[in-house]
């Protein structure tokens, strides 16, 4: 015979379906790692990507700056690179939340290589966008070196050691 519930209880299940009481809990789930050559390939997959994916990046880049690619009447010596580099900036840190999502899907091979492609990335487009931004705003040159000739002397000695003399 079945013993009837117990009064107030809800009609539905309580508990896991595959919970079977509290002597013989539920075995705990073990993340399941990825086969080292599916993770080899994986990486290898996803670094073809994460160098086709920049120079579409920088050319959308260039074409949102205004360089014209297939004209050459074109003077493009004005153009600023700062864009297109910022455009890759982008996709390394998208390769770098990638690398993330890998890890925590236990794909450590794949999970480094995109690591290393990603900090890659940032760090070429970040001195891209610095040197586009030296070559776009130069330090003007000095007139002068000083106004104190004596200034120019190089060793402190006579008078005879100074550029102004």
């Amino acid at each position: 015979m079945t013993k009837p519930p117990p009064p107030n209880t809800p009609p539905w299940p309580t508990h896991h379906p595959r919970y079977t009481g509290v002597t013989n809990p539920l075995p705990p789930q073990r993340g399941r790692w990825l086969h080292t050559a599916a993770d080899i390939a994986l990486a290898i997959g996803l670094l073809v990507i994460d160098v086709i994916a920049p120079l579409i990046a920088f050319a959308f880049g260039l074409d949102a700056a205004g360089y014209m690619m297939f004209d050459p009447a074109v003077d493009n010596s004005s153009v600023s690179l700062t864009r297109p580099f910022a455009y890759v900036a982008v996709v390394g840190g998208i390769v770098l939340v990638s690398a993330f999502l890998l890890f925590m899907a236990r794909a450590i091979i794949s999970s480094g290589a995109q690591v290393l492609a990603g900090l890659v990335l940032v760090l070429v487009a970040v001195i891209g966008i610095h040197d586009a931004d030296r070559k776009a705003h130069p330090h003007p040159a000095p007139t002068s070196p000083s106004i104190n000739p004596g200034a120019l002397c190089r060793s402190g000695g006579d008078n005879s050691e100074c550029g102004g003399s």
